[in-house]
């Protein structure tokens, strides 16, 4: 099943950044991630655009340069996040096992509980900012698959 995504370009702000004339708009692409959001990954993906500004811009070109940009800084952002899980992770091993070779029972304490929280903070990120990148890539290939007429 065919679904479609319809976009007007009433002016050639609405497709390009205000300050570089070379990329799309970040509002352009944010509008089409969140349109293809609910689309199923089974059904051919199909972006109409209305050119009324009858812009000379190759817009086909620049709206597939856009989706492959955005989902390599997704992908750079997935890395970012996956190093500092490991750094979390190390800290938490870190100060777990400075815990059990403490002697007071306060600092014994105050290290175990320093232990947890990076250890916390690791699965946090985890849950949640690796799940929303996952769907953004997601829906990222989708737009690139995508047919634009």
């Amino acid at each position: 099943m065919e679904k479609i995504i319809k976009v007007d370009l009433n002016n050639e702000q609405d497709l390009i950044e205000k300050y570089n004339n070379d990329k799309v708009s970040k509002s352009l692409i944010e509008y089409l991630i969140k349109e293809v959001q609910f689309i199923d990954k089974k059904n051919k993906l199909k972006i109409i655009v209305n050119n009324n500004c009858q812009t000379k811009l190759d817009y086909k070109k620049m709206l597939y340069t856009a989706f492959k940009e955005e989902y390599n800084n997704t992908i750079r952002e997935h890395d970012k996040t996956n190093i500092i899980q490991l750094i979390f992770f190390i800290a938490g091993v870190f100060f777990i096992f400075l815990s059990f070779k403490m002697q007071n029972e306060l600092w014994k304490e105050l290290f175990l509980i320093g232990g947890w929280v990076p250890l916390w903070e690791m699965i946090d990120l985890a849950i949640f900012n690796d799940v929303r990148g996952m769907k953004r890539r997601k829906n990222l290939l989708k737009l690139i698959n995508s047919e634009i007429v």
